[in-house]
């Protein structure tokens, strides 16, 4: 699949899952990462990014900011990222979504009462939306 089209259904992929995990919000994809399928495909996808973006090291990977953004569906992607092959992560990729600073107590007790999950870590808590049908994840990072 040609770089920009698996964008493109990422994008798609995060855009319904929007919809399904918060249907009264309006969120905005800020971090876009691609799932890599095998060590060629990791490869392959860096060579491509680096023809259209400055490439940083990232976790697990890396960060690819685009000399020019895509813009698809009233989504701008300026900042894309590249996950090594994980066994554990078979989906297409995720994102990480902008939302209102002051949103986030009522986005907390939505994704409790729904059971979605919630990741704490040290210094950041984020929560995770997902859906069986749907093809990637989305996370709400919140800075503790």
């Amino acid at each position: 699949m040609k770089l920009l089209n698996r964008i493109e259904q990422i994008i798609l992929e995060i855009l319904k899952l929007k919809r399904i995990c918060y249907p009264n919000f309006n969120f905005k994809i800020n971090y876009l990462t691609i799932f890599s399928e095998s060590k060629d495909d990791f490869k392959n996808l860096e060579k491509e990014l680096r023809k259209i973006g400055k490439e940083e090291i990232a976790n697990n990977g890396f960060k690819y900011l685009l000399k020019k953004p895509i813009n698809y569906k009233k989504e701008t992607i300026s900042l894309i990222r590249v996950r090594k092959p994980d066994i554990h992560r078979k989906e297409l990729g995720c994102a990480d979504l902008i939302y209102k600073s002051l949103d986030y107590p009522q986005l907390r007790k939505i994704a409790l009462d729904k059971g979605y999950d919630l990741i704490v870590r040290k210094d950041y808590e984020m929560i995770e939306l997902s859906d069986f049908n749907i093809n990637v994840y989305a996370y709400l990072v919140k800075d503790l």
